[in-house]
This record gives structure tokens, C-alpha cells and sequence, in this order.
């Protein structure tokens, strides 16, 4: 019977964790800018996110079709770096595209760097 009323409270907290985090998207999403590729196919889409106080701000780039409204969902990313950071996109062409940071050290950094590809859907992708 004690072990039954101990275990309830922590079921309740279970059953409404489950429910908020299911049904409710705690992170905010915030489209920094993009740029078309110069063939306007696709746009190099940077964008931050804030899930609240238990995790810290991230910067993150992704590619995502020219012609559409960015879905942060149905996209993948090829940079995910922890912090805020001020990228600048490139193209040097339809198929090489360049990320810049005005603080390279602190964006870049070992720290930082979640995810980082060097190509992906055939473009090629360099940071300074």
C-alpha cells in the first residue's frame, strides 16, 4: 500500500512529461536569412534554435528547396554549431558554397561543433 502511494506521484510526473513533451513543441526556431544558389535550385538556409533554459542556444545550416517555405522539421542540417553565431553564405558556384563566421575561432571551435559536413546533395561546403 506505501509503495503504492510513493509511486503514484512519480507516474503523474511521468504521464505529464510524456503528454507535454509529445504534444507541445517547447524550441523556438528562428529563420536567420537564406541564399539562393546561383542556379535557384536551392537555398543555404541558417537558422537558430532555443529549446529553453535546460539547453543553450545552437546555429545551424541546412539546405532547402529555393521555391518553398523553410521547414526546419523536414530538412538535415550539414553545420549544427553550439551558440549564437553570425554566418555569412557564399556561392562560389551552383555546386561549392562557403560559410563564413565573423568570429571563425568561437564559432568553429573544437568546443562548438556538433555537426559539420564537408558536402552534401552534391554541393561541396568550406568554413573559414
Amino acid at each position: 500500500m506505501v509503495g503504492a502511494l510513493l509511486g503514484m506521484p512519480i507516474l503523474i510526473y511521468t504521464i505529464f512529461f510524456i503528454y507535454i513533451a509529445f504534444f507541445f513543441d517547447m524550441c523556438r526556431v528562428d529563420n536567420l536569412g537564406g541564399r539562393p544558389s546561383p542556379d535557384g535550385k536551392v537555398s543555404v538556409v541558417i537558422y537558430s534554435v532555443d529549446c529553453g533554459a535546460t539547453t543553450g542556444f545552437n546555429t545551424r545550416a541546412t539546405f532547402a528547396p529555393a521555391n518553398r517555405k523553410f521547414d526546419p522539421d523536414g530538412s538535415k542540417q550539414f553545420l549544427y554549431v553550439r551558440g549564437q553565431h553570425d554566418f555569412h553564405v557564399r556561392w562560389i558556384d551552383a555546386a561549392t558554397v562557403e560559410i563564413t563566421a565573423a568570429n571563425a575561432a568561437a564559432a568553429f571551435g573544437e568546443g562548438n561543433i556538433v555537426q559539420r559536413e564537408n558536402s552534401m546533395n552534391g554541393v561541396v561546403i568550406s568554413y573559414r
